[in-house]
Parts: structure tokens; sequence; C-alpha cells
């Protein structure tokens, strides 16, 4: 990866979320700019944002044209959010101007942005880098980890030190995907990721990819199944 981390090292590495076994949490691929496709599979789960809980994989922008739209959905109601590569490609263009960021960005997708004001870009920029490039969620006697992508092996128990370290495990890497390779996912029960395209939802070890926007429509699923999911592998 050529991009550099100037902008998203300021961003957060990881959070904690503490969520009520009797919310319903739902957790969505990536949406690669379509507001349209995203309601449609929130309408068929019966998602009521002001009871159920919605996280996002990131990659929210991009290819669509409805990016800015999308991030006023999900600050309206309060959804939690990593980022993905294509929220980093943007915040190193515009924030860093980064030229090869840039070019890289506006060839895979982010050409949207010529047309969009820059007090629109600013916002959505300064509000990317508060959002962090994993979650650790506990729910149902649960931890489950989330982000964008995952690497072969890795530990949620003992992460790196700081967020440029991990820009390329948790927002690029393809290699546990593409060669269907799990060594290691400690420190939590299972995890969810976006970033590898997939026809069908998959497991690989105890990680979770649900990156089927490319095949039709983004996959919403409620994280409660997927515990049941899992307790059967």
């Amino acid at each position: 990866m050529n991009v550099k981390t100037t902008a998203i090292s300021k961003a957060p590495l990881c959070k904690t979320l503490d969520i009520a076994d009797d919310q319903r949490v739902f957790v969505v691929g990536d949406l690669d700019g379509d507001y349209q496709k995203l309601q449609a599979q929130l309408n068929k789960v019966s998602f009521n944002p002001q009871e159920d809980v919605l996280i996002s994989l990131g990659d929210i922008i991009d290819r669509g044209q409805d990016s800015a739209e999308l991030v006023e959905y999900f600050q309206e109601i309060g959804a939690h959010v990593v980022l993905g590569n294509h929220e980093h490609m943007m915040m190193e263009a515009l924030m860093s101007r980064d030229s090869f960021a840039m070019r890289l960005w506006t060839q895979n997708g982010g050409a949207w942005h010529q047309s969009a004001s820059v007090q629109t870009l600013l916002s959505l920029c300064r509000w990317f880098i508060k959002q962090p490039l994993a979650i650790k969620l506990n729910y149902q006697g649960h931890k489950i980890g989330i982000s964008h992508t995952l690497p072969v092996t890795w530990s949620w128990e003992n992460m790196p030190g700081n967020t440029e370290a991990c820009v390329w495990p948790l927002l690029w890497d393809r290699e546990r995907f593409l060669k269907r390779k799990h060594n290691v996912n400690h420190g939590v029960d299972f995890s969810v990721h976006g970033h590898n395209s997939t026809q069908v939802c998959l497991w690989i070890g105890n990680s979770y990819h649900i990156d089927t926007g490319r095949y039709g429509h983004p996959t919403v699923i409620n994280l409660s199944d997927t515990i049941d999911a899992f307790k059967q592998l």
C-alpha cells in the first residue's frame, strides 16, 4: 500500500462497546455510496433506528452518488462506524493533500467529490477522523471484533500501540480472504468484516466476511443470529 497515513494516524485505533443483550444489533457491509440499497436492506429486517443498533464495516463512500447522504444518515441515527480503505483514501487526498491518494481515490470511485462542495467534503473528513479502525463489542455473552478487514494473524488483546501500524492490516489486507488462510484471531469469540467481495457471506476460521455489495446488494446481518450460527460451527 502506497497511501500515506498522515491524516488517518489521528483517528482512534479501537473503541469498546457494551450493548444490552435485549437490543437488536445489525452490522452492514460495504455500501459503496448507495443510500437506497441500504434502506432496502434495513426495511427487510424492520430496522428501528430509535431502538436498534447499526454498525458499519466501512467503505460507506465512493462509486455511488450518495456518500454524503449515507454519512448524514449514520450521524442522524447514531450508528457506529469503523473506517475502510475508501475513507482512508479520501482523508489522505483531502486532509493531507496527497496527490497519489487523490489519483487512486478518484480512479476507484471517488470522482463524486468533484461535484461536492468544499464544506461538505471537509465535514465528512472531520467526522471520519473521529471514527475508529476497529470496535471490540461485548454482546450477549460474546466478545466480537469489528473491522473493515483482518490479516491472517491478529490479536484483539495485543493490538499495536498506534493507529498508523494498524491501517494496512485492518483497512487493506486481503490475504486471509484470498487464500482462505486463518492462523490466529485471538481475543474475541469471532469477528465480522467487509472489504473482500463475496457472493455469499462466509466464515474463515472465526472471522465472518459479508461484503456482498458488488453482487447486487449490501448484506445486513442480525448479530444475534450470527452468534447462533457461530455456536453451530
